[in-house]
């Protein structure tokens, strides 16, 4: 054994004493200010050998002496280098702002010239979606870009986070962007809980979230429809475009590049705050029975001589949280081949006890020129994720009803009676712990995204591409509650006997695009390009699902251990065709004009409306160049756009132009007697057609002091007609109960500024600063004959609706009355009147949103942070409307005395008069109107707050390491609200249209992150 270790340890001495004899060059590259050049390519001349700079300007590059080192970055001039005998090249770069052309990539993976778009588009690089530190990648894109809105829905671990896109432009349905990874469309749906809806159950994970953060070289985001419109109907809403890293670039040409990283967390929830003075009772006596805290207080509260326990019932059911993220990565590039493969595991521990999300994801790229002219990309994605939770919302099974109406005099131990029942709250309300150790949902997820593409170039100004792809997943939810658990959902309470759900869902994407690009140089003053193409989306959709009531052995979770069984199964497959073109013409890089148009067939449309036109015509100026100031110290570069469009979108489900039969299920469960019983569907067909979008968009960029700050302000106005919507409530009289038809309209105007500056720029300090806002009014301008509203969340009273002449996501719900002079109206008791009819309490449109994103780099020392405010906008806040009348909200502290509220009496309108005790008949009533639940959703986060340090710089500049980063982040800081729950950002309905309400959820989380990355 000895014998083998020294021989081992010879050959690893061997091994770094070969490494160690390799000629290298270190150096840094800098402008003629001294600001590092990140990203400049570093080349020896005549061999295949490259590295990029780092984020500081420095390089690594295996080199020797009389090599030539060939220098370039995007915006500088080029530079020619003789080593010489010092290992330490330092290069200093000139400007050439004429050069500086920013390619981003644009809708079907194209490339195009930044200044020469005329859209809008912004670009977050995926170094930034990994610093963010987010679970859900969507998460990363908070407080980042103009006009866009990331709604986090919960603190569960494997929430679903929400992304909308300058506004809602549909009722009811889908609001959310298309999610592109590479050019291929992907699924982004949250699947929902298998029990029931998100009001009575929360949410669940996003597929957006299976996308892992370490492999993303950058995301685009397209807004307007412009942008979007060759992606068809499903990018009417916005475009979030995901390129993967390829590895071209990284390191040296010809030789591996390996990167490690890893990072641990600390979560702690962001707990909102409760009445800690009295313990339970009624008119201000202690009763050890009783489940409302309106007894005396607990300090100086005695039973039988010995004074009372005092708990917090949310620190004792809440924990740190922890999460650990590892990557590791190898890639590496030649003249003719790349690759990228990638292996990461994120694993989760929520702040409730037994919630954990975890993901392993595996992916690999292969590029290589099969051909001179013939290029081919393959790339296969492998995500499996898996999600324990327990349910939230309005469901006497969510264990945080009991957490926040508990009374800090009630000990919730031990957890059953001597008989082994539960031992509950009160006699309707679960205890806490019980259902922790009774109840509980899995998510288990296997997605697969394979991708080729192949891209053929028979001339220099001809290409052929032909991108396949697809996305595939299979989910197996299962949720459980033993006998006991005492139960609320949609249809009302639950069994107490035990019951199970069991829901497979399998999910197939594919989608085909054949392109055709042609570029032409009319002459020295006119270039042409001209797009052409066909795709083909295919989706199938299988639903299997099974609940089992009334347990026959306890603890076994298995269908065929429950006496009822009732099952269901869907099945549906959809397939869009399309046929698109796009061209654009630019004249002396200072005038451009792009027009793009699609004809677009959908499965789900009525046989006569199933193709539907629809395009884009938009033109860019960029003013400066006929002004000649390209090179102007001050003023550099300014443009104008403008472009209309007119989107087509077949925003609704499948097979709703028939008159389907379904298993009859009212008062009979069937199979009966052996006999089955079906029954007629309760919504009529009528014929469907697309809904419009059609939009305006004007936008002005400019750039100043030679590109070190740069301003783009963006105004759109646009509006959705022939909106369908499904479900559309119908007089009983027809027969049926609902109808899916195109039932109304709704207008978006919105204002966009992004500022960006660099303050500072010199040979060891950068800093940069970027500054966003976005005002957006939407409004719902009509609805069809005989529809009043859509709801989109709640419940009758409160809930979210669209009213028409009302901005999208009103709060409707009962408030207290007054008269023509603004008086409040009081009853003969001193009290208000509380309304018999509901009315707008409430709207959930932000007034604004902003967004500070800043980043400083000292040599190798770095410190970023990103900060966002929310200004405006409501949030039905319905654990208050229990917590005022069990005694437990934080305001419910302030009782026992009188006072005279201010209005007049209803009877006589005369002043009142009458004082009133402030306690618990006062916060009952006060819990009855719907309007004491409305809060102001203002906030101002740090998003994220970061410090990292590179050990190479100082300590590791002559090893084999080119990068060792250590860091520590610190994510979702609230440093101001106005709301008393915990989170003005969560939402009970998860990624669906009614945000802004909360009911009995995880509270948020703020968390200290550590971590370090090696790079060889």
């Amino acid at each position: 054994m000895k014998k083998q270790t020294v021989i081992a340890v010879l050959l690893l001495l061997m091994v770094a004493f070969a490494h160690a004899q390799t000629p290298f060059v270190s150096g840094k590259i800098t402008s003629k200010d001294g600001a590092p050049v990140p990203g400049a390519s570093v080349r020896v001349k005549g061999t295949k050998t490259g590295v990029a700079a780092s984020g500081d300007g420095s390089f690594k590059i295996t080199a020797k002496e009389g090599d030539i080192l060939l220098v370039t970055a995007l915006g500088y001039g080029t530079e020619e280098i003789k080593i010489g005998h010092d290992q330490t090249v330092n290069v200093s770069l000139s400007d050439n702002s004429k050069q500086i052309n920013e390619v981003l990539v644009t809708a079907l993976g194209i490339k195009r010239d930044k200044r020469m778009l005329t859209y809008s588009v912004a670009e977050i690089k995926g170094a930034a979606v990994v610093e963010a530190k987010q679970d859900n990648m969507i998460n990363a894109l908070a407080g980042k870009v103009a006009g866009v809105q990331i709604t986090n829905s919960s603190g569960m671990p494997g929430s679903s986070a929400k992304i909308v896109v300058r506004g809602s432009t549909s009722l009811v349905g889908n609001n959310q962007p298309l999610l592109v990874i590479d050019g291929v469309p992907v699924n982004n749906n949250e699947d929902g809980n298998p029990s029931g809806g998100a009001m009575y159950n929360g949410g669940t994970t996003n597929r957006g979230s299976d996308i892992d953060p370490n492999i993303i070289e950058n995301i685009t985001v397209l807004k307007g429809a412009a942008a979007t419109a060759l992606y068809g109907s499903a990018a009417g809403r916005g475009a979030i475009l995901i390129t993967t890293k390829n590895g071209v670039g990284r390191g040296n040409e010809g030789k591996p590049n390996l990167s490690i990283s890893s990072s641990y967390s600390f979560a702690k929830p962001n707990l909102p705050q409760y009445q800690d003075k009295f313990a339970q009772g009624y008119d201000g006596e202690y009763h050890e029975n009783v489940s409302t805290s309106w007894g005396p207080a607990i300090d100086t509260l005695r039973v039988d001589g010995a004074p009372v326990a005092k708990h917090n019932p949310m620190k004792e059911f809440f924990r740190t949280g922890h999460t650990s993220d590892n990557n590791i990565n190898v890639s590496g590039f030649s003249d003719r081949s790349n690759y990228m493969l990638s292996y990461s595991y994120l694993k989760t521990d929520g702040t409730i006890p037994s919630t954990d999300y975890s993901r392993h994801s595996m992916f690999a790229k292969y590029g290589v020129k099969v051909l001179k002219n013939l290029q081919l990309t393959t790339q296969f994605n492998y995500i499996q994720s898996d999600n324990s939770r327990y349910l939230e919302g309005n469901n006497f099974v969510s264990p945080l009803w009991t957490v926040y109406g508990a009374p800090i005099s009630w000990n919730p131990f031990p957890i059953t009676n001597a008989d082994g029942s539960q031992r509950l709250y009160r006699t309707n309300r679960n205890n806490p712990y019980w259902i922790l150790e009774n109840t509980g949902l899995r998510d288990k997820t296997y997605r697969i995204i394979p991708m080729v593409t192949l891209s053929y170039t028979p001339l220099s100004w001809l290409t052929v591409t032909e991108r396949v792809g697809a996305d595939m997943y299979e989910s197996t939810s299962d949720y459980h509650e033993a006998p006991g658990a005492i139960g609320w959902g949609n249809g009302g309470s639950t069994a107490l006997t035990g019951q199970m759900y069991k829901r497979d869902i399998k999910s197939f994407r594919f989608n085909h695009d054949l392109m055709v690009e042609a570029r032409k140089d009319f002459n020295k003053d006119l270039f042409g390009n001209l797009v052409i193409g066909n795709n083909i989306q295919t989706n199938y959709n299988d639903n299997n699902s099974v609940q089992g009531v009334d347990m026959s052995v306890e603890k076994q979770y298995n269908i065929a251990n429950f006496a009822q069984v009732t099952s269901g199964y869907n099945y549906s497959r959809t397939r869009k065709v399309g046929f698109y073109a796009q061209a654009n013409l630019e004249y002396k890089r200072m005038l451009t004009l792009g027009l793009t148009g699609r004809y677009e067939g959908s499965s789900v449309l009525s046989k006569d409306h199933q193709f539907y036109p629809y395009g884009s015509a938009s033109a860019g100026f960029i003013f400066t160049e006929l002004l000649k100031m390209s090179d102007n110290p001050v003023f550099n570069f300014g443009k104008v756009r403008v472009s209309y469009s007119v989107v087509g979108n077949d925003n609704i489900g499948p097979y709703l132009l028939s008159i389907p039969y379904f298993q009859a299920t009212p008062n009979v469960i069937f199979p009966f007697n052996g006999q089955n019983g079906y029954t007629r569907t309760g919504t009529y067909p009528f014929p469907l057609t697309d809904e419009k979008l059609k939009e305006f968009e004007v936008g002005l960029e400019t750039k100043f002091f030679r590109n070190r700050a740069s301003l783009e302000v963006s105004y759109y106005d646009r509006k959705s007609i022939d909106l369908l919507t499904p479900n559309t409530p119908v007089s009983a009289a027809t027969g049926f109960s609902v109808v899916s038809m195109n039932a109304g309209s709704m207008q978006s105007k919105g204002l966009e500024v992004t500022l960006g500056v660099t303050p500072i720029k010199t040979k060891d300090l950068t800093w940069n600063l970027s500054l966003n806002y976005s005002k957006i009014s939407n409004k719902v301008v009509n609805l069809a004959n005989g529809i009043n509203f859509f709801q989109l969340a709640g419940f009758t009273t409160p809930g979210i609706f669209a009213y028409p002449g009302q901005d999208y996501g009103v709060i409707y719900g009962t408030h207290f009355e007054y008269n023509d002079k603004g008086q409040m109206l009081i009853d003969e008791e001193g009290y208000p009147i509380i309304s018999n009819t509901p009315g707008p309490i409430g709207n959930i449109s932000p007034k604004w949103r902003g967004g500070i994103t800043s980043t400083l780099n000292y040599k190798g020392l770095s410190f970023s942070f990103s900060i966002e405010h929310k200004h405006g906008g409501d949030v039905i806040n319905l654990d208050n409307n229990y917590l005022y009348y069990y005694g437990t909200a934080k305001k419910t502290e302030d009782r026992g005395y009188t006072t005279v509220l201010p209005g007049v009496f209803a009877s006589d309108g005369k002043p009142n008069n009458i004082p009133i005790l402030i306690g618990e008949k006062y916060y009952k009533f006060y819990s009855k109107a719907d309007i004491n639940n409305v809060e102001d959703g203002s906030y101002l986060k740090l998003r994220q707050v970061s410090l990292a340090y590179d050990l190479t710089t100082s300590l590791l500049k002559r090893t084999s390491v080119k990068s060792l980063v250590f860091s520590v982040t610190g994510t979702n800081f609230i440093l101001h609200k106005n709301y008393t729950g915990s989170d003005p950002e969560v939402s009970l309905g998860g990624t669906g249209n009614g945000d802004s309400f909360n009911n009995f959820m995880v509270p948020s989380n703020k968390s200290i992150i550590v971590g370090l990355k090696v790079a060889f």
